[in-house]
């Protein structure tokens, strides 16, 4: 018994307590395909075998050899010595054929990094192959390989020849696999309805091989199971050596196939919001199976793992091929020439013919009908030129310089140390020039796109081209080979401008749609849940009026959605590492559990300004008896502003100002809203609050991105804590322990500043036990203090004199010493413009500031007559003014004569010295916002 045989029986029995997972079917097959394998050493003896015991979670056997794989695998191998038989009567069959061989080989040398081999030319390799008998070690490996893929082509020929035949109900006995081609063209007759445009039907460097008399029985063997074996067998069978090529497992498997195909169909009509992009997906449904309502999208394959890409195709393929479509794909698996060249593109149009069968039985189509007019069509939109125009007599009269593809997906998982970016867009460039002008091209990489330092490129790049969508897979864990991220391409519409109009160099926003898979695959099969999760996304939500969506098809994966935009060729809401960014996958994830809509609290209605508007609600409001302006109607008003694009911004206030708005901002970058509460108890400095600070400017830049269309719909969505709904107030008894926060913007003002920081710093301990069972009220109290402090702050800027009341600063004006203004005082000249000198007796009934040239002055006024003018400096000038504002209706005589003030050097320096006020309401102010941000924060997150 062969040690190999013992050593596969063994593995197999060692997990013989393992749970069962297959069917008898399958368990039956690999006990015929183990027997088939060692005939001999199984029938020797009889070793129990359940293979249902030893397989992983979610495989159900598709990458073992079947019976009929089995037979077919051993006919392989002899048509292979066949064929090595028949190479040194082809080479030199004429001087095209072995020219055409001759070329294989350089291809080959080169790869192989041979140089100077001295079979040099066609005519010296084709001698060298007729005067040996036996060949060097670079011949002899290449003529394996040669002849292994021209019998490869011949099987999946020949494969197709069974398939078609067995559905067309052609007796087998009259088919002869030793000349496949003369079937077929009798089938697909030149000239006729029924012709065939097909590269792989053509003579090429792989068609000469016809079986000879001496593997008849091969023959007859292949002629019954040929038919019958998968796909993954049939490319298994094409692999001459798999450690040549690149092969991975999770680009290989169906679930990603499956994705692949939903992003090649479904998703550009998804993007187009067409009313029937719900029924065109492979879950639609077609009311006629005609085969004119199946139209082909061509489709190019490029770049790394192209074998397990075609892998994972086909078998998301035929897991589909029992639904009705409007589309088929129609894939070209293009790469280097060598490996991935034009034996993998003979092959994989052959298994297209293959599938189509398939499709054309399930689907009820006329089989013949539906592969000439598949094929036709993908051979005419291939040659059609930039703009997608098509000869009405043959696609061949027009003269292009490369293919035209609907999709193109560029696989670039291999990228040089340096410069990766450069040679990305490079790529990406390259392939944009192969699609058609409705075209999408689909780019898996493990390198990003929006680079800060490649900005200025990218900006240029995105002018030409628009970036649709970005999948973010990086925080995908267990996804295998498959890239971090995909990027979905297409080619903008370009119109000509006039030469006399110079463009307006602006920065332009532009939409993006984000999307992120995060958490753990166990098991990659559990990709498929993602996928379907996908699929059920794109069914139930629109593209540009959906802002957010979280779900969890499990408990360890999450699958988020948010709307991006680009500016100035950067993201402006980028995937980051930072847990308070609000894309951060765990923060995204509590966000879309933690809040709720926006119109939960308000009624939200867009005010209407144009003339037609304004005519129709009047017209209607007059029959009805009724006259109501917005104002009127709407107690608050939501301005949204779109003056930044970086920063769009809300504001909230009362309707009553909404003409004054109006009229100080236009409607050029700002649109109006009318708020009508649904709650009685809402608090507007809450809102407010919310919407300044770094979480709420991130969600109103999430939400409102994306152009200023729509914008009602997305601030009806726009997300709110759901906190904000509760309403819970602190009891009475507690409430008194923060009064602080109660404190109107006055008695801060004349409130001492370490006093001021010791209170908030006392109340804010004090919090610390509350704010999580009352987190509204808290967020209330804690807004309308930050509202006193900014208008404390604002006054302070705009009203100096407000800085005297201030207990520190009277402490000090108190101990300095102090002069008389009149009537000498070395800090102030004073000039009274009388009429009348008795008029100096008059009483004061104003209080003036003014400044001539660089000199400042108070002015004491009587009615409208100035009665005195006190020249001093700028400080002085405002104490003054300060003491007068409280000596209204005394004598301006009285006044002069005993009014004392320091000096105006002591001013200067009590003023500059002291600025502890106004840095203490700052401190207490950015420790407030801090404080807000973490409860908002802290909410979410819980």
């Amino acid at each position: 018994m062969s040690n190999k045989f013992f050593k596969a029986q063994s593995w197999l029995n060692s997990t013989s307590s393992q749970n069962g997972l297959l069917s008898e079917e399958l368990e039956a097959s690999l006990q015929e395909s183990l027997a088939l394998e060692f005939p001999e050493e199984a029938s020797a003896k009889n070793y129990p075998f359940k293979p249902q015991n030893f397989l992983v979670p979610g495989w159900n056997g598709e990458g073992l050899f079947s019976k009929p794989g089995f037979v077919v695998k051993r006919a392989h191998k002899q048509l292979l010595i066949d064929a090595k038989s028949q190479f040194k009567e082809i080479i030199n069959r004429n001087i095209t054929q072995h020219k055409i061989i001759y070329n294989e080989f350089a291809i080959y040398l080169d790869v192989k990094g041979i140089e100077n081999y001295p079979l040099n030319s066609p005519t010296k390799f084709s001698q060298y192959i007729a005067n040996s008998n036996q060949y060097d070690e670079v011949v002899d490996e290449f003529i394996d390989l040669y002849c292994f893929r021209t019998v490869t082509v011949y099987l999946y020929k020949a494969r197709f020849l069974l398939v078609l035949a067995k559905r067309m109900d052609i007796s087998f006995d009259k088919i002869d696999l030793h000349n496949p081609n003369s079937i077929l063209s009798r089938i697909f007759k030149t000239g006729s309805s029924s012709e065939l445009k097909c590269e792989s039907f053509k003579i090429h460097q792989f068609s000469w091989y016809r079986p000879s008399h001496f593997v008849s029985e091969s023959i007859s063997e292949i002629k019954s199971c040929l038919s019958l074996i998968s796909t993954t067998e049939m490319i298994k069978l094409s692999t001459y050596d798999l450690s040549k090529l690149e092969y991975s497992h999770s680009y290989s498997h169906k679930s990603f196939g499956l994705f692949v195909n939903k992003l090649l169909v479904h998703f550009p009509k998804w993007l187009k919001n067409s009313k029937d992009s719900r029924t065109n997906g492979f879950h639609g449904l077609l009311s006629a199976k005609s085969t004119e309502k199946l139209s082909a999208l061509t489709t190019k394959f490029s770049g790394n793992n192209l074998s397990s890409l075609s892998l994972s195709h086909w078998m998301a393929q035929e897991n589909n091929v029992i639904q009705n479509w409007d589309e088929v794909i129609c894939p070209e698996f293009i790469g280097d020439e060598f490996y991935q060249g034009k034996f993998t593109q003979i092959c994989q149009e052959i298994q297209f013919l293959t599938f189509l069968v398939d499709l054309a039985t399930y689907q009820g189509h006329d089989l013949l009908g539906l592969i000439c007019k598949v094929m036709n069509e993908r051979h005419n939109k291939s040659l059609s030129n930039e703009v997608g125009q098509m000869s009405i007599f043959s696609g061949e009269d027009i003269k292009t310089s490369h293919q035209s593809y609907d999709r193109v997906v560029l696989n670039l998982t291999e990228l040089p140390k340096k410069n990766p970016h450069h040679f990305l867009m490079g790529q990406v460039s390259n392939e944009l020039k192969n699609l058609n002008k409705d075209g999408y091209l689909f780019v898996f990489s493990n390198q990003k796109f929006f680079v800060p330092s490649h900005s200025d490129k990218v900006e240029q790049f995105l002018k030409d081209v628009k970036l649709e969508a970005l999948f973010n897979l990086d925080q995908l864990g267990g996804r295998g080979e498959i890239a971090s991220f995909l990027y979905v391409f297409k080619k903008r519409v370009q119109f000509s401008k006039p030469a006399f109009i110079t463009p307006i160099a602006s920065s332009e926003k532009e939409a993006c749609l984000s999307f992120r898979w995060s958490g753990n695959l166990e098991i990659f099969n559990k990709f498929e849940l993602m996928v379907d999760e996908f699929q059920g996304f794109m069914d139930s939500k629109q593209a540009h009026s959906t802002p957010v969506y979280q779900a969890e098809p499990l408990e360890n994966l999450s699958f988020d959605f948010h709307q991006d935009a680009i500016l100035d060729g950067l993201l402006l809401s980028s995937t980051s590492k930072d847990s308070s960014n609000i894309t951060h996958p765990s923060f995204f994830k509590n966000l879309t559990k933690s809040c709720v809509p926006f119109d939960s609290f308000f009624q939200i209605e867009s005010f209407n300004h144009d003339a037609h508007g304004q005519k129709k609600s009047r017209l209607t409001s007059d029959l009805l008896g009724i006259s109501l302006r917005h104002e009127e109607r709407f107690p608050l008003l939501l301005i949204v502003n779109y003056t930044n694009q970086k920063n769009i911004t809300l504001e909230l206030t009362s309707s009553d100002v909404y003409q004054a708005k109006l009229e100080e901002y236009g409607m050029a970058y700002f649109q109006y809203f009318g708020l009508i509460p649904k709650r009685n108890e809402i608090n507007l400095n809450v809102f407010r609050e919310y919407f300044n600070t770094q979480l709420g400017k991130q969600i109103i830049q999430l939400f409102l991105n994306g152009g200023d269309t729509k914008v009602k719909a997305k601030l009806r969505s726009l997300l709110i804590p759901k906190f904000f709904l509760e309403n819970n107030q602190i009891p009475s008894h507690i409430i008194d322990a923060f009064k602080v926060f109660n404190m109107n913007s006055q008695e801060i003002l004349n409130s001492h500043p370490t006093e001021l920081s010791q209170e908030f710093s006392k109340s804010s301990e004090l919090l610390d036990s509350i704010e999580k069972k009352y987190p509204w009220h808290t967020l209330g109290m804690l807004s309308h203090y930050k509202l006193s402090l900014s208008s404390s702050l604002e006054k302070l800027d705009h009203t100096p004199t407000e800085i005297f009341k201030n207990p520190v600063i009277i402490e000090q004006l108190v101990n300095s010493s102090s002069q008389s203004v009149y009537p000498k005082n070395s800090d102030i000249f004073v000039r009274m413009p009388l009429r009348n000198p008795s008029d100096i007796h008059l009483p004061l009934t104003n209080v003036e500031i003014g400044l001539e040239g660089d000199n400042h002055y108070v002015e004491l006024l009587s009615g409208d007559q100035v009665i005195i003018q006190l020249y001093t400096s700028n400080n002085l000038v405002h104490f003054i003014k300060f003491i007068l504002s409280n000596a209204l209706e005394m004598k301006i005589s009285m006044i002069l004569q005993n009014l004392k003030v320091p000096s105006a050097t002591d001013i200067d320096d009590i003023l500059s010295n002291h600025s502890s006020l106004k840095d203490a309401l700052e401190e207490v102010k950015s420790k407030c916002s801090k404080r807000i941000l973490s409860i908002l924060t802290t909410n979410i997150n819980s």
